[in-house]
């Protein structure tokens, strides 16, 4: 996307000169020779950043620049002037000018101050779609679980909130960390700032610190102008580090600091900048034990576990599984425009009795799927595609080979006869058994006798 440059000044050689620069920079020009026609132009267009000579006819530059504010608040503006005053730099400053920069100007300067308030203007539009999905989403209320460990975590979450103590939040991959972690932020007084979240474990060991900690200019081969990192992003928001145990030991260093410190060191930079913002990591490993194998500073981990949620993984909470399904029904069913409201009885309680090695993020993959091919308003065992005898937990002994066998053919025969809409003949005919084997064995295996019994025998 090019950037959208509006250079407002009555000097043409300048005028001409500098849009001819940035566009051979790839910036995308337009030309103003005075106040009104710079008016005109941002009435009818939107521009990223704003180029203004404080002297003009027409309308001088304070005058487009109040205009700029009230039609285009969004709009970063950077004040040029031959004749400037400290009176008049402060008065376009309060009025919403971006930066202010004395004649004859350096191309180069101007070129880099253009594209850092673009990046500020793209992170700011981002931030407001960001809020909005936040106070629509991701609130606490949206974090299904009754089960008595999920009350700990959002009394927890409640209590936190209000500060700005680092937290760690632990459990498999798929509990919900990352919406933990939103919830924290949405909640607390840093809510209309910045929520950021970085994967540490999908990011090359060599760019790590530059997109934590920015980088200047030049510092490193193809630094060609200087980068924020992430902690000045996040400024007076929340920083969230997932899967904080990948951290390589070389960075987890440099991250001690920052926390410990609260300044960050920029990659080629000699001096510190001040940080203020609340920090949140995330792991599915067992840091204590990555600790023992002097893979994660111990250091670190106590200055990240200021405190400490553990989020308990699905088939430690199986009782939040049937509002869960249903949660992720209504959100299916909105966004394929289909109706498939009800899931039957068996189709539940394998839902329920199912492992879930990967959480709350296969369970939603598994009603996504079962949306898509169910037909009419009912979900049906045949339509989850989960049977796998060692998944089907019994609660009262899970090692009963019996008890095992028993499930395994108990759901087996639901999916035949789900396949066979009901048809007991046509199920008896698939399963290579008579009919009556058929009913005896619905019967023992205690199959719900509701269901739809059409024989054409």
């Amino acid at each position: 996307m090019k950037i959208r440059v509006l250079i407002a000044d009555d000097e043409q050689t300048f005028r001409e000169t500098f849009s001819r620069v940035l566009m051979e920079e790839g910036f995308e020009v337009t030309e103003a020779c005075d106040g009104l026609q710079a008016i005109d132009a941002i009435r009818k267009d939107p521009y990223d950043v704003v180029i203004l000579d404080i002297q003009m006819p027409g309308a001088d530059g304070i005058k487009v620049l109040r205009e700029t504010m009230s039609l285009r608040p969004d709009t970063r503006v950077i004040m040029v002037t031959a004749f400037g005053t400290v009176e008049m730099a402060v008065e376009a400053i309060k009025l919403g000018a971006s930066e202010y920069v004395m004649k004859p100007i350096i191309f180069d300067d101007v070129i880099l101050k253009i594209q850092q308030q673009w990046r500020y203007r793209q992170l700011q539009q981002e931030n407001t779609e960001l809020k909005t999905q936040l106070d629509g989403q991701f609130n606490i209320d949206s974090i299904i679980g009754e089960a008595q460990s999920m009350k700990h975590v959002f009394e927890t979450i409640y209590k936190v909130s209000g500060t700005k103590s680092n937290v760690l939040v632990t459990g498999e991959s798929g509990t919900g960390k990352e919406m933990v972690a939103r919830a924290i932020h949405t909640t607390s007084p840093a809510s209309s700032s910045r929520f950021i979240a970085i994967n540490c474990g999908a990011i090359p060991e060599g760019l790590i610190e530059s997109e934590l900690f920015g980088h200047l200019k030049g510092s490193f081969t193809g630094a060609h102008v200087d980068k924020k990192g992430l902690f000045q992003a996040a400024e007076n928001g929340t920083l969230f580090l997932d899967e904080i145990g990948h951290m390589p030991l070389s960075c987890q260093v440099k991250l001690l600091r920052a926390v410990e410190e609260r300044e960050i060191w920029p990659v080629g930079s000699t001096q510190p900048i001040e940080i203020n913002l609340r920090l949140i990591a995330a792991t599915n490993k067992r840091l204590l034990e990555e600790i023992k194998e002097e893979r994660f500073r111990e250091d670190l981990y106590y200055r990240l576990n200021v405190v400490g949620i553990h989020l308990p993984p699905l088939r430690e909470r199986r009782e939040d599984i049937p509002k869960l399904i249903h949660f992720f029904m209504t959100k299916y069913n909105s966004e394929m425009g289909k109706e498939c409201v009800h899931i039957n009885e068996d189709a539940m309680q394998v839902l329920i009795n199912y492992e879930w090695r990967g959480n709350i993020r296969e369970l939603q993959n598994v009603i996504e799927r079962a949306i898509i091919f169910a037909e009419g308003d009912t979900i049906k065992v045949s339509d989850i595609g989960i049977f796998n005898a060692a998944a089907i937990k019994n609660d009262n002994d899970e090692y009963d080979l019996h008890n095992a066998m028993r499930n395994y053919e108990r759901q087996y025969i639901i999916h035949v006869l789900d396949k066979c809409d009901g048809n007991k003949s046509l199920a008896a005919k698939s399963l290579g058994v008579g009919l009556s084997s058929l009913y005896r064995k619905i019967d023992e295996l205690e199959i719900n006798g509701n269901r739809k019994v059409t024989n054409l025998a």
